[in-house]
């Protein structure tokens, strides 16, 4: 899934920075998925104005949400990630899509 969203972001011509920041946001919101969703999982980007919009989607109503890990945990981190990175998360009123925004115009959160 990394090379595949890297190479998309390449191919329209994204800035490497961007790249490898929504690159890693997308494998976070991906395990994220794997791991607390159940079965298929779904990946859009879209290349919409100035701005990178990925949405995952499992089977699972529950939303994902930024948690704070501690020093010691092994895990809890990666929507933390993607909140540093995407402008805004957005998680649908069903709960089955999470949906991260990435401005080009420099941003951030």
């Amino acid at each position: 899934m990394r090379h595949k969203t890297a190479s998309h972001l390449r191919a329209w011509r994204i800035p490497q920075q961007a790249v490898e920041d929504i690159t890693l946001a997308v494998s976070e919101l991906v395990t994220n998925a794997v791991i607390h969703g159940e079965g298929a999982v779904c990946v859009v980007v879209r290349l919409v104005d100035h701005e990178v919009r990925v949405e995952v989607t499992d089977n699972s109503p529950q939303p994902a949400r930024v948690t704070g890990a501690g020093p010691d945990d092994m895990s809890g981190r990666g929507m933390f990630l993607v909140a540093v990175f995407a402008r805004c998360i957005e998680v649908s009123k069903d709960g089955y899509t999470t949906t991260a925004i990435f401005s080009l115009t420099g941003g951030r959160r």
